[in-house]
């Protein structure tokens, strides 16, 4: 018996012992890791630390460590509760798993996150007998987690959220109150573009910061249920709980804000309001949507000085209605020709003979009758289809001419407008040419008209363009001159042919000593540069008399001719 016994004992001793060199062995495999290993025995209550964890941890957990509560001591308190729950064995079985991620104390005042895992171990019945916890120092994996999520979720220069995280808490914060109504607010910067011009983008970024802090200041806890975001660029945007002395207490608010800050510049911001009605209330709306409504709203007070704050009404509600009408049946439209090419006669002013034509656009709706263009072009310029639409007009002028010129009717030169759009069109001039080779037509009998305001925003690809042209021997025109800013800079550095004053910028009166003279210099300084002159807008006989003054020979407008269709047109020719 004493033999059996002392048998027993030596077994127990070598399996004890193997278990040592086999958590010695994981422990050496571990070394080069980050990593260490813990062994808790269920049954003993014993807990094997691997030697390795000093030089991951502070402290000698060996000694300090009794039982699996006491893992707390050397965690950031922050996350104790998570780890009482983990090391939480009563409902533990054998081949269970866990894995959490939590922050221990690795040196005086630094705690690094480390990944957990446990594996729970059973004996040969299969009862639960021991648990292998490893831990892995993953600071630097979750730090990059941590900040992608961060970057994911937040402005990176306001640290406020972003549009999508904004979009998702607006979804949920609607969601979560129905039959509550909610204002949606976009506001941003009156002009902001010549504060960076002038004081730097650096300058510019704090301002934005600034703007960012002033409005989690007013909308953040004080406020209670909100959302807020930086868009993109100085535009911003927040959702509260619809109440109008709210909303212009934040204008003030910001407003006075924006006083307050140490620049000699006045900031004025502008903003756009959507109140939700039922349909938004139950989430039937994306939150982009509602968005959109408040930039439109904005919209209309945008770098008004008469007022900043607008709200989305009836009326914009149904002139956003007629835009989506348009959009719907745009291309149904240009594919039924229901989009006609019209000519407006430019004249020679002392005796009335027509010397060419401006083409320009006419929508003929088979229900609605004539739209206007005012109507339908400012909506194609912002959805791209004025191009598709310019396309079309520049096609059937060429085919006009080509008719013309095969029954030999008499032929003067016809001009179509280049629209903004057109600008970034790289195969322009190709098209261009190719339309125009296709009908044959002669290069002196087609012309260009590019706008001043186009000559502004994109100096550079204009002047391009216009240099093309003019090696191709086109005529370029610079259209409603005097509507600008730097006309005389553009005159300088565009290549033009012809200069089209607008008389609704620059019109000629009687009482207007100093506009007059301003007139009769502009047209002074073209005859100089060598430029032709037409002056379109012209409605009076006292303006005709005023322009032949001048030195104008030629002009466009009612008080010669309306814009008509071409059969109109070859009638008021044939007339002479």
């Amino acid at each position: 018996m004493g033999d059996e016994q002392g048998n027993l004992e030596n077994t127990s001793n070598q399996r004890e012992s193997w278990k040592e060199e086999e958590l010695l062995r994981d422990s050496r495999i571990l070394e080069n890791t980050r990593s260490f290993i813990v062994e808790y025995n269920l049954k003993t209550k014993q807990c094997y630390v691997d030697p390795a964890q000093r030089r991951h941890v502070y402290g000698n957990w060996s000694k300090r460590l009794k039982t699996s509560a006491d893992f707390h001591r050397v965690v950031l308190k922050e996350d104790i509760p998570l780890l009482k729950s983990f090391f939480d064995f009563s409902n533990l079985k054998a081949g269970d798993s866990r894995r959490v991620d939590a922050r221990f104390y690795v040196k005086a005042h630094t705690y690094e996150w480390f990944r957990v895992s446990l594996v729970c171990y059973g004996d040969a019945k299969g009862h639960k007998e021991r648990v292998l916890i490893t831990f892995t120092n993953a600071e630097k994996e979750l730090e990059t987690i941590r900040k992608m999520k961060f970057l994911l979720a937040k402005d990176p220069l306001t640290h406020m959220p972003n549009l999508d995280s904004f979009i998702q808490m607006t979804e949920e914060l609607i969601q979560s109150h129905p039959g509550m109504r909610f204002a949606v607010i976009r506001m941003d910067i009156n002009k902001f573009r010549i504060i960076n011009e002038i004081y730097g983008t650096k300058e510019g970024d704090n301002i934005l910061r600034y703007i960012g802090v002033k409005i989690q200041e007013w909308a953040g806890p004080a406020q209670g249920e909100s959302t807020y975001c930086r868009v993109s660029s100085d535009m911003f945007c927040v959702c509260i709980e619809y109440n109008k002395e709210d909303i212009q207490e934040l204008v003030s608010f910001m407003q006075a804000s924006l006083k307050g800050y140490p620049i000699r510049f006045e900031m004025v911001m502008s903003f756009g309001i959507y109140v939700t009605d039922e349909e938004d209330q139950e989430g039937r709306t994306p939150v982009i949507t509602l968005m959109d409504r408040a930039v439109t709203a904005q919209q209309t007070v945008k770098n008004s000085y008469l007022s900043n704050v607008a709200y989305y009404d009836e009326k914009i509600q149904k002139k956003e209605a007629a835009e989506k009408e348009i959009l719907s049946e745009m291309k149904h439209a240009l594919g039924t020709e229901q989009f006609k090419v019209y000519l407006q006669p430019k004249c020679e002013m002392d005796t009335g003979k027509i010397i060419g034509a401006e083409a320009l656009v006419r929508w003929i709706h088979p229900q609605k009758g004539v739209i206007s263009p005012g109507d339908f072009v400012p909506v194609f310029e912002k959805n791209g289809f004025i191009s598709e639409l310019d396309a079309f007009i520049l096609e059937a002028t060429c085919k006009t001419l080509r008719r013309w010129l095969d029954e030999k009717k008499p032929v003067y030169p016809i001009s179509v407008n280049v629209s903004r759009a057109d600008l970034y069109n790289p195969n322009l001039l190709d098209q261009i040419q190719s339309c125009v080779a296709k009908y044959d037509i002669p290069h002196d009998l087609i012309s260009f008209e590019l706008t001043e305001s186009a000559f502004i925003s994109d100096n550079m690809q204009l002047c391009n363009l216009a240099s093309l042209l003019q090696k191709n021997h086109f005529r370029v025109l610079m259209d409603d001159f005097g509507s600008g800013y730097s006309s005389l800079n553009t005159l300088r550095e565009i290549p033009v042919d012809v200069l089209k004053i607008d008389l609704k910028f620059l019109p000629p009166s009687s009482d207007d000593l100093r506009g007059n003279t301003i007139l009769r210099c502009v047209v002074d300084m073209a005859r100089q540069l060598g430029l032709e002159v037409i002056v379109e807008g012209v409605e009076t006989k006292d303006q005709v008399d005023f322009l032949l003054s001048i030195g104008c020979r030629f002009a466009q407008g009612f008080y010669f001719y309306r814009p008509m269709p071409i059969s109109d047109y070859e009638q008021a020719l044939a007339k002479g």
